[in-house]
């Protein structure tokens, strides 16, 4: 058996021209180290040593692409092939900078501010106060649940409220917050910002966040911000000016055609999309003082780059991956250790690859083939017969195809603001959802947490066939009569077991033969190793001697279980 992973990488995050020494653990005697520079296929032989082999080389370009050519044929992301694979299919190792330490392994709590918490009861929008979209906004009731109204539906939930219940997301183990957007916007959603420079009044403005983040740094919390750098809300006087005169400066920031109409993002005319070809919106984005990725790095430690594969110029993603990797600088520039991960919603292997962003959410490799997997629909609500082993392929081969340091910084998750939460799609079966959970922190890469999930909150409706956003976005239940104690107990477990075991956080992957619907896999990190099993059918085990970490009990032999995290004692 040949691996290669992120363990064998030292140090893992060497500069342009660093020399680093690559392992890979195999059974094969000799070997070959292939790379691509300059255009060229260049060889370094690999050295015999105890457990496998070894090579050293220095990393002269990022992406540093390379496979290794063995007796029996050649090893690369797609494990063994008996011709030259593609580059695309070669491993692929990156130079600084790179996401920060922090950020490797962290356990994350998504929050959708005006649904979270009221701090401030006085700042919600009053029933009316403006309209959007030609309709008067609403407000609602902390108990009720969200309507189709979607955006024009308000809670009042603020940064006041969010700062109130940092004693409860301590307690629950987070370490960093990802806020959706909290600039000023006309809707509940804010991603139709009118002001960048602006938190909105009705989250409790920059005071708010002041504290908010003054309270997090010193609890040794961290903050990231949702950057809605794709488009503008239709509201904002830079459209406004743009709109009404064609021979204002703000005209070119904005692609307008000649039937008078403008590129917007996903064809909704309140959001124009941006024109990074625009000199001023390079200059506003992206390299001027006050631009939003540095002004607010001041108050937070990352941004959540908003659709990040739909930027760039000419109303399309021309240039995508230079626009991306200039905003990634420009934070890191702003705050050395900032981190920056993009909403990649598709494939973000291509966009990693070319070093641009210090990660992605993890939907193509993670969320759509596990919910899929263990829902039996896709994320639209169409049938799926999606088996362990099909499962098990898909999140290999994206892990895999990925850069080796970014596997740990990927936002992983089964619930979030844009898709239908997790339990709600396991038509409320508890057991299928703690397994959901259990393999979320389980696999490589940074566990996300939906505000409410933890608590086992749902959606409406529960027999419809899909329901995501706005349904998905209901409020916090704050009254702890209605909490699913059960669930919130199993999640704590799961936090704390990330944060304690280097192998959960930091370890590499690898399959693990399982019995037939079983998804098997070990983590390996320093020494320590945690082999993970999920059936949802449940699975008779055969187990050597060690110990069942949810549990905390040995155990050993014959076992049955549905979901398993185990750490063999040597």
């Amino acid at each position: 058996m040949n691996r290669h992973d992120l363990e064998h990488v030292h140090p893992p995050f060497p500069e342009l021209g660093e020399v680093v020494e690559l392992f890979l653990e195999t059974r094969a005697r000799e070997g070959v180290l292939l790379y691509e520079k300059d255009g060229e296929l260049h060889q370094e032989p690999l050295t015999r040593v105890p457990g496998g082999l070894r090579a050293r080389v220095a990393v002269h370009a990022s992406p540093f692409r390379y496979a290794f050519r063995l007796p029996q044929g050649y090893l690369g992301s797609h494990g063994l092939e008996k011709t030259l694979p593609r580059y695309d299919r070669f491993f692929h190792l990156l130079a600084g900078p790179l996401p920060p330490p922090w950020a490797l392994g962290a356990v994350y709590y998504q929050i959708f501010p005006d649904r979270f918490r009221r701090g401030r009861p006085g700042l919600a929008p009053k029933e009316g106060a403006w309209r959007l979209g030609g309709k008067p906004i609403r407000t609602k009731a902390w108990h009720e649940p969200p309507g189709p109204e979607g955006a024009h539906e308000f809670y009042g939930g603020d940064l006041w409220g969010i700062l109130e219940a940092l004693p409860y997301l301590e307690a629950l183990g987070v370490e960093v917050l990802y806020l959706t957007p909290i600039f000023q916007s006309p809707s509940s959603h804010r991603y139709d910002t009118e002001d960048y420079l602006r938190v909105d009044p009705h989250l409790g403005g920059e005071e708010a966040l002041q504290a908010l983040y003054a309270a997090l740094e010193a609890r040794g919390m961290r903050l990231v911000l949702d950057g809605v750098f794709n488009h503008v809300g239709a509201t904002h006087p830079w459209f406004q000016r743009a709109l009404q005169d064609p021979e204002s400066p703000e005209r070119g920031m904005f692609t307008f055609y000649p039937d008078g109409t403008y590129a917007s993002f996903w064809g909704v005319k309140s959001m124009p999309k941006l024109d990074y070809a625009s000199p001023l919106v390079q200059e506003r984005f992206v390299f001027g003082k006050e631009a939003p990725i540095r002004r607010w790095l001041r108050l937070a430690h990352g941004w959540r780059l908003d659709v990040a594969h739909s930027l760039g110029e000419g109303g399309t993603n021309r240039k995508n991956a230079h626009w991306l990797r200039a905003l990634a600088r420009a934070a890191k520039e702003a705050r050395e250790e900032a981190l920056v991960l993009g909403e990649l919603s598709y494939d973000p292997t291509p966009t990693l690859r070319a070093h641009t962003l210090d990660g992605a959410m993890h939907y193509a490799g993670f969320a759509h083939p596990v919910m899929e997997w263990l829902s039996g629909r896709d994320v639209q609500g169409r049938a799926v017969a999606l088996g362990a082993e099909e499962a098990w392929k898909a999140l290999w081969d994206h892990y895999q195809a990925l850069p080796l340091q970014l596997r740990p910084a990927m936002y992983t998750f089964v619930s979030s603001h844009d898709i239908p939460r997790a339990l709600w799609r396991l038509r409320g079966d508890e057991a299928r959802f703690k397994l959901a959970y259990a393999l979320l922190f389980a696999f490589p890469g940074s566990p996300a947490i939906y505000y409410g999930d933890e608590v086992g909150l749902s959606q409406p409706n529960p027999h419809s066939l899909w329901r995501g956003d706005p349904y998905c976005r209901a409020p916090f239940p704050w009254d702890e009569g209605a909490w699913n104690r059960e669930i919130l107990s199993f999640v704590k477990r799961l936090v704390a077991l990330k944060k304690r075991h280097p192998a959960l956080r930091l370890g590499g992957l690898w399959p693990l033969k399982a019995p037939k619907g079983v998804l098997a896999f070990r983590r390996r990190y320093g020494g320590e190793e945690v082999w993970a099993f999920f059936a949802p059918q449940g699975a008779r085990l055969r187990l050597p001697r060690g110990v069942d970490l949810l549990a905390g009990e040995e155990v050993g032999g014959e076992v049955e279980a549905s979901h398993l995290l185990f750490q063999p004692l040597s």
